[in-house]
């Protein structure tokens, strides 16, 4: 008999021990960290995170020490306990996160606690229905996410340690790490697939003990001693050479398919081919990019770029800048006129623009836009802050015309405009509590004396583009590359940054001047190529690291007029002293600078672009695509077919043995399509006991089952170098034979399972044995 072959026709086994407590909290601690990682491309960073972590690893740290202490007790105890203990233990911790959250003294779950988690859950549902991914780390979207997070560790841990069924746990995880990328439908994250990919390997390779069990969890198929070692009713193994051949298969999956999926989640992005569009400033790392890309091209009658905005940003918590919600409409519905005051000059112009290494939910627009056309997909109209957003579309390959609509005023009449007496909501004057001194201290220094509003914001303007200079480095080197107040006084202090601190410190000291003010996310002005359209326009092309963010301040009758504080970045705002003096120099061309926009005098002060949009629509919630779902779905089924095609290999490079003569293959195939269909193939079972099983109860044709059993005795059992062993021939017939009939005879539940998900290669009984 080879050394390598036991007796009953199968390869001999390493003797394995199962996994215990400690393996299982970190394999459901993996499954966990893949699922809920995703949610970082619809949340921003805040306080959710640490509510995760902490309410998971209770939930998984209970679940070891449960395990622990009932490994010897019966199984009808230490079944229910770990699931509930672990739930116990999650809802404490989930209580002392609210109990943080909501500035209570709570210890243990009341019915005040659960008051609160309701009411936090239904504030998250509201801010879901009504946002813009992603999201603000609110005190709501933490609760949710904490508790999501500890009901996902106890139904992972119970589905892969519990009930065993790691390819439940596969799909499970699959499916809820693909949502968040799926809504926000941005670039592809192959890192996540690749960690999801290692996570499934590891869950069908490592194998957990019956719950409750304190038998010596060790198999062999040497066969000693059978009946100790072998039971017939003992749980398939995973095979080591197909677990790692399955894992190399996944994650090579992985890296070929992922960067083809529409998904989104924060991290690594493969080859540097666009940029995903992001309503917040977090904009360091795209404008660090070593190799930007061209982010769009566009074609403007004015013959001078204007600046492009995604989003605006109002809410200031002291941590973040909060993109706005705005009211929405329809594309075609259009944005309103823009009303200039009377004597005020009112400049409009059309855009065309195509977009080509982009992303995500908005389309890029100069302001103010009145009209939009020839996009593609469904499109929102934000009236209150001239913006595009997505109902079911995606920015990429978009060709789309802008028609828009400018005031242009004169210096003194912007001049005559007040900003701190304007009729804007106080929220738009808003400041944290706890704001450094040195940003109210150096905004009343450097305005000093001057007479108007405006004065004192180009006062403003020119003091950070003259005493600061522009770095993309110092923030990082520092330690302070972010828009929090204490990022904002260091950047005053060390008078280093890029536009992010410029526009959040200009906000910021614009405020506490008393003026209402607000940042702009969305790119600077293109430059030129050498390409022209068909009318002779000059072509104008935006690259990915043009990304940029500036400031706008609310004046009274004119609207809101955008700066440009960015140290050598943009054109600077400046007005003429009559409308007729833009050819002298002093006002620069439209569109070249952050043109001053108005909306007449607003009737409703949170609605200050549009006048009367405030009855106009509702809050449209940015709705699945069809392709980013059909993609992912398509990704999702290539990895989770890998284990059905390497079976295929291995049956086909088996029958090929087989043809030769080779009795062992020909057993082996039929014990693993055995294991396959969920029928016993105990290692304590004699190939003449198990034949004879076969014809007795499933049917097998007895001369092809003889045939097969004579021949793996002859291999088994012959003397090496004898020549008692005679050729046997082709011994795909009756394998094949045998193998059709024993399909027959289980259930077509069973058949498929057999194909999808083979038991001999993923070594679990996903599905009970068939009776049939």
């Amino acid at each position: 008999m080879p050394a390598d072959v036991s007796a009953y026709g199968g390869p001999l086994q390493e003797r394995r021990r199962d996994g215990g407590p400690v393996a299982a909290a970190l394999l459901t601690a993996l499954g966990l960290l893949v699922t809920v990682w995703p949610l970082s491309a619809v949340v921003q960073p805040g306080s959710w995170s640490a509510g995760a972590a902490v309410t998971g690893a209770t939930v998984i740290v209970a679940g070891a020490v449960v395990r622990s202490l009932t490994r010897r007790a019966p199984a009808w105890l230490a079944i229910p306990a770990v699931p509930v203990v672990q739930f116990g233990t999650g809802l404490i911790a989930l209580t002392a996160f609210v109990a943080r959250q909501a500035g209570h003294g709570w210890l243990l779950p009341t019915p005040e606690v659960w008051r609160a988690i309701d009411a936090f859950l239904s504030a998250a549902l509201d801010e879901i229905r009504g946002g813009v991914a992603p999201l603000a780390p609110s005190p709501a979207v933490a609760v949710s996410v904490a508790a999501a997070t500890g009901l996902i560790a106890v139904v992972l841990d119970l589905v892969l340690v519990t009930l065993r069924a790691p390819l439940v746990a596969a799909v499970l995880v699959t499916a809820l790490g693909a949502v968040p990328g799926v809504i926000v439908h941005q670039g592809a994250n192959p890192v996540w697939f690749i960690g999801l990919a290692l996570a499934i390997l590891l869950f069908l390779h490592v194998r957990f003990a019956p719950p409750g069990s304190a038998r010596p969890a060790t198999v062999t198929e040497d066969g000693r001693s059978p009946a100790r070692h072998a039971p017939t009713d003992a749980p398939l193994r995973t095979r080591r050479l197909p677990a790692v051949v399955l894992g190399f298969l996944a994650v090579l999956a992985a890296l070929i398919v992922s960067p083809l999926l529409p998904l989104s989640a924060s991290g690594l992005s493969i080859g540097g081919g666009s940029t995903t569009l992001s309503a917040t400033l977090n904009l360091g790392q795209d404008l660090r990019r070593p190799s930007p890309v061209t982010a769009l091209t566009l074609i403007t009658q004015d013959g001078t770029p204007p600046y492009l905005r995604i989003a605006t940003l109002t809410r200031f918590d002291g941590s973040t800048w909060q993109p706005d919600r705005p009211t929405t409409v329809p594309l075609s519905q259009g944005f309103g006129d823009v009303t200039a005051p009377e004597g005020v000059a009112l400049h409009k112009t059309r855009t065309t623009i195509r977009t080509a290494g982009i992303s995500g939910s908005w389309l890029p627009v100069p302001y103010q836009a009145t009209a939009v056309r020839g996009e593609s997909g469904s499109w929102n109209a934000a009236g209150d802050n001239r913006t595009v957003i997505a109902a079911n579309a995606d920015a990429a390959e978009q060709n789309y015309t802008i028609d828009t609509a400018t005031l242009e005023p004169t210096l003194d009449q912007i001049r005559a405009s007040t900003a701190t007496g304007s009729n804007a909501p106080q929220d738009l004057r808003a400041l944290p509590a706890g704001l450094p001194a040195i940003i109210a201290d150096s905004a009343r220094e450097v305005v000093g004396g001057a007479a108007t509003d405006y004065d004192r914001l180009i006062a403003l303007q020119t003091w950070f583009r003259a005493g600061f200079r522009y770095s993309l480095q110092t923030p990082v080197d520092d330690g302070f590359d972010g828009t929090n107040v204490d990022a904002v006084a260091k950047f005053l202090t060390v008078r280093e940054g890029y536009c992010v601190h410029f526009a959040g410190a200009f906000a910021l000291m614009a405020r506490s001047l008393g003026m209402p003010a607000r940042i702009v996310v969305g790119y600077l002005p293109g430059t030129a190529t050498d390409r022209r359209s068909d009318d002779g326009r000059v072509v104008f092309e935006v690259s990915t690291d043009q990304l940029h963010s500036w400031p706008e301040v609310y004046f009274s009758g004119i609207g809101w007029v955008p700066f440009e504080p960015t140290a050598t970045r943009g054109v600077p705002t400046a007005f003429a002293e009559s409308s007729s003096g833009s050819d002298d120099g002093t006002l620069p061309s439209a569109g070249a600078t952050p043109q001053p926009t108005t909306s007449g005098v607003a009737k409703d002060p949170k609605n200050l672009d549009v006048p009367d949009a405030g009855a106009a629509g509702a809050s449209t919630p940015t709705v699945q695509q069809v392709m980013p779902v059909v993609w992912t779905v398509v990704g999702v089924l290539v990895v989770l077919l890998i284990p059905a095609m390497i079976r295929r290999v291995q049956t086909a490079r088996r029958r090929a043995a087989a043809g030769r003569g080779d009795a062992v293959a020909a057993w082996s195939e039929l014990r693993a399509t055995l294991q396959d269909l969920g029928l016993p193939a105990s290692s304590a079972e004699s190939p003449r006991g198990r034949g004879a099983r076969l014809v007795r109860e499933r049917g097998a044709d007895p001369a092809d089952m003889d045939v097969l059993v004579r021949a793996i005795e002859r291999s088994s059992y012959a003397r090496a170098g004898s020549g008692s062993a005679p050729d046997v021939g082709d011994l795909r017939p009756p394998l094949d034979a045998i193998r059709a009939q024993l399909r027959e005879h289980v259930s077509r539940r069973d058949r498929l399972t057999a194909v999808l998900a083979p038991r001999s290669l993923l070594g679990a009984r996903l599905l009970a044995t068939s009776t049939s």
